[in-house]
């Protein structure tokens, strides 16, 4: 049993969490802005004003480095879903995540690395699925509060494509083609508004 002062260790502990936290949000940033291949445990003690001995102090390889970077992204991307899901409007707040062009420059490099990072490859897979239970959840919630069938509108065939046509919306204006967008996305917007209100003819 430690005989230090409880006082100490909680200062300890305080300081390895920030020390932590300011490494993660150090490579997440240089990620961010320049790409995952060039972070390094130099370039994050750098950003992190810290010495670069920390960085392997706390992740003993950049692939542990990387996992607790996605971990961290992953659960960041979920608190803003948890806050989606608990709006009035669901659908809508949940489709503004999907076409939120600012968040996915992250999940781009993530897949890239993925490509020679088995676990990186299988903690994405876990995600996505995590993330479509979010989607079925409420959009089956929205359907049957407002008496829409399931069987005309399959809540999770719907969770696939409003995820998909974000990626697709924002992997497009990455590249600067925007033809179809505004049409695309009128069309997803009528659709949400047509199942959030229960129209009447979308009830079987």
């Amino acid at each position: 049993m430690s005989t230090r002062p409880i006082a100490a260790r909680v200062s300890n502990a305080d300081r390895n969490l920030k020390s932590r936290t300011a490494i993660l949000a150090a490579a997440q940033q240089i990620m961010r802005e320049e790409g995952y291949a060039a972070v390094s445990s130099r370039r994050i003690a750098a950003q992190a004003e810290l010495k670069s001995q920390l960085v392997h102090y706390y992740f003993k390889t950049m692939d542990e480095l990387f996992l607790a970077l996605f971990h961290d992204v992953e659960e960041q991307f979920f608190a803003r879903l948890d806050r989606a899901a608990a709006s009035d409007r669901p659908l809508s707040a949940l489709w503004a995540v999907c076409r939120d062009v600012h968040g996915p420059r992250l999940t781009k490099e993530f897949v890239a690395m993925a490509t020679h990072h088995d676990a990186l490859r299988g903690e994405i897979a876990r995600a996505a699925e995590r993330t479509r239970s979010v989607f079925v959840a409420r959009i089956a919630h929205a359907l049957s509060a407002n008496g829409v069938s399931q069987d005309a509108w399959p809540p999770l065939a719907l969770a696939v494509l409003m995820d998909g046509a974000g990626r697709l919306l924002i992997a497009d204006h990455t590249l600067g083609a925007t033809a179809g967008h505004a049409e695309v996305i009128a069309f997803i917007e009528r659709q949400i508004a047509r199942l959030e209100g229960g129209a009447p003819d979308e009830r079987r």
